[in-house]
């Protein structure tokens, strides 16, 4: 909490040092340099809130193509299947998604592959 507000409060000086730098330059431009000040001060606020927005949006975005990708990468995954006639094993994509069929390379018959899965209990066993 303490963090936060030194962070917010380095952040309002900051703005105010770059407004009134602004301001001076409108005051010597004989220009309201209290209109400067506080229309550069706002814009600082407005224009950073919308960095930060974009900044949020970008890491949304590239978080959901990482999460993309790496459902991609585990629908995906290669097996040592063994043939249903001639039990020589070969290597299948098996994908969660679709029907999963291959050819031997031994001996070219047409095989398919069923996907079983099962739930195990864990015990602790003591000695």
């Amino acid at each position: 909490m303490k963090q936060t507000l030194l962070t917010l409060l380095g952040s309002v000086l900051k703005a105010v040092a770059v407004s009134a730098v602004f301001a001076g330059i409108a005051f010597f431009a004989k220009q309201s340099w209290v209109l400067w000040f506080f229309a550069t001060f706002f814009a600082q606020f407005v224009l950073f809130y919308l960095y930060g927005v974009y900044l949020d949006y970008r890491a949304a975005k590239d978080s959901r193509e990482l999460r993309l990708k790496e459902l991609e990468i585990l629908s995906k995954i290669t097996f040592n299947v063994p043939c249903a006639a001639c039990k020589v094993p070969n290597q299948v994509v098996v994908n969660a998604n679709e029907d999963v069929n291959f050819v031997c390379t031994n001996c070219n018959a047409k095989n398919s592959v069923y996907v079983n899965v099962e739930a195990a209990l864990v015990t602790d066993v003591k000695l």
